[in-house]
């Protein structure tokens, strides 16, 4: 079966992600996720289009945040497009902190942090001045989808 698509394309300017969380928030109410997965997801995807807006565009508006949204059988994927400057690292799986010292709590890092934690899978590319943020999220359960 082929998936379901949806593209949803905002103004790089902060204060427009909020409708992306809103869009992601509902899709994900209508598939086979429980509500923290829903949750966590909309998080993921939220912080993706923050730092797209705050390091590729380095908060100029007037640029595209694209989020592609499929729906497939067992899982749901969105690709953060963008068309600013690149990801000089790829994103890490894990923090290098204490978590006793509240001081040491790094300043940024955490939202791909974030993302690791809670998307089962997290790829990023840049090809032909296009940079896509890809994060996957399956089922619980292998359950599938009546959206």
């Amino acid at each position: 079966m082929k998936p379901r698509r949806i593209k949803l394309t905002i103004d790089s300017s902060l204060e427009n992600v909020s409708l992306i969380g809103s869009a992601v928030n509902k899709i994900c109410s209508l598939i086979p996720l429980s509500k923290l997965e829903a949750y966590q997801t909309e998080l993921c995807v939220v912080e993706a289009c923050n730092n797209v807006i705050e390091h590729a565009y380095q908060y100029a508006s007037n640029h595209e945040v694209e989020v592609v949204v499929s729906v497939h059988m067992d899982r749901i994927v969105f690709e953060i497009c963008d068309t600013g400057r690149a990801l000089k690292r790829q994103p890490k799986a894990a923090l290098e902190f204490d978590p006793d010292d509240l001081q040491s709590l790094p300043e940024g890092g955490m939202g791909l942090y974030i993302m690791n934690n809670f998307m089962d899978k997290v790829a990023y590319q840049t090809a032909d001045g296009k940079n896509v943020l890809t994060l996957t999220k399956r089922f619980t359960n292998g359950a599938t989808t009546s959206a």
